[in-house]
């Protein structure tokens, strides 16, 4: 899923590139105005993948704060201070960690790119 979303958001900034490259060799009014339009349409697409809302903020923070605290116990509790030993986490979980923490990085680089291309 998460592969999916960057192949999306990846989609429409190309379809929006191939865009305006039509509306710069457009030869009639029509075309220009059919690009133009084209343009807008992509550009509304790209900002609903890349924005969210406070619902989606808050359900991304509710995956992320089990994955966080088990670090950061994993890291500082367990190792820097040698306090305990954690557990391992399974597959499953470990698969979900993973998931989880390679969407706040793409969803990341997707909002950086979608700023660039506004400008």
């Amino acid at each position: 899923m998460v592969a999916g979303l960057a192949i999306t958001i990846g989609g429409v900034i190309k379809q929006l590139a191939r865009a305006y490259e039509a509306k710069a060799i457009a030869a009639t009014d029509a075309e220009r105005i059919a690009a133009e339009q084209r343009i807008e349409a992509l550009r509304a697409r790209r900002d609903v993948l890349v924005s969210g809302g406070w619902i989606p903020a808050a359900i991304q923070a509710a995956f992320a704060v089990p994955f966080i605290i088990y670090l950061w116990k994993l890291i500082v509790w367990d190792k820097v201070l040698g306090l305990g030993a954690t557990d391992g986490l399974g597959e499953y979980e470990t698969d979900i960690g993973q998931a989880v923490i390679a969407f706040y990085f793409l969803t990341a680089g997707a909002a950086r790119v979608a700023k660039i291309i506004r400008r």
